[in-house]
C-alpha cells in the first residue's frame, strides 16, 4: 500500500485526520512529546512533528483523491495536481514516517548516557532505532535533531531525549 502526504491548513492537522479516521481511512499523524522550561520546572507537551501535513496509507482512487480533497482544512496532495499523477512516497520515505508515527503513540524521551570521555549512548526510546547519518544533540534543551528525507526534502526533526 502505498503513502501519500497531505497538504492542510495549519491548525487543521488533527482536525482531518480525525475526520479521515472517522471515514475509515489509514491516516497518520506523528506526534512527540516535548519539553518546555516555565521557571524551574520542565513540562511536557505533545507537538505535531510535520506541522501543515497528514499522511495517508492507501491505494489512491479518484473516488478517493475527491473525497479527502472535500475534508475541511484540506488544501491539496502534494504531486502534480490530479488523481492520476499524485506522487506517493517512496519505500525508504515511508519507512521514515513509520518510525516517527511509532504505533499511533506520541513519541516518548529516549534516554541518553554521556560517557566520561564524552560519548553519547542511546539506552532507550526511538532513537535506538534511528539508521541514518549523525545525531545533533541540544541536551540543554532536552532535544535531538536527525534528519529525514521525505518527499525528495531533507527534514530536520527534534525528538526528545533525556540525560541519565
Amino acid at each position: 500500500m502505498n503513502m501519500y502526504v497531505i497538504l492542510v491548513k495549519k491548525g487543521c492537522e488533527n482536525s482531518v485526520f480525525s475526520e479521515l479516521r472517522k471515514r475509515g481511512f489509514d491516516a497518520v499523524l506523528p506526534l512527540k512529546q516535548e519539553f518546555r522550561k516555565y521557571g524551574e520546572k520542565w513540562r511536557i507537551y505533545e507537538k505535531i512533528i510535520f506541522v501543515n501535513y497528514v499522511f495517508l496509507r492507501c491505494d489512491l482512487s479518484e473516488k478517493i483523491y475527491y473525497e479527502v480533497q472535500k475534508i475541511d482544512g484540506v488544501i491539496c496532495f502534494l504531486g502534480n495536481g490530479n488523481p492520476q499523477n499524485i506522487d506517493f512516497l517512496k519505500p525508504y520515505e515511508q519507512r521514515y514516517i513509520e518510525w516517527l508515527w511509532n504505533g499511533g503513540k506520541p513519541i516518548e524521551s529516549s534516554k541518553i548516557y554521556i560517557t566520561p570521555s564524552g560519548d553519547k549512548l542511546v539506552l532507550s526510546g526511538i532513537l535506538r532505532k534511528y539508521s541514518g547519518s549523525e545525531i545533533e544533540y541540544n541536551l540543554p534543551k532536552r532535544k535531538a535533531v536527525v534528519c529525514v528525507e521525505i518527499d525528495g526534502f531533507s527534514h530536520k526533526v527534534e525528538l526528545p531525549v533525556t540525560v541519565i
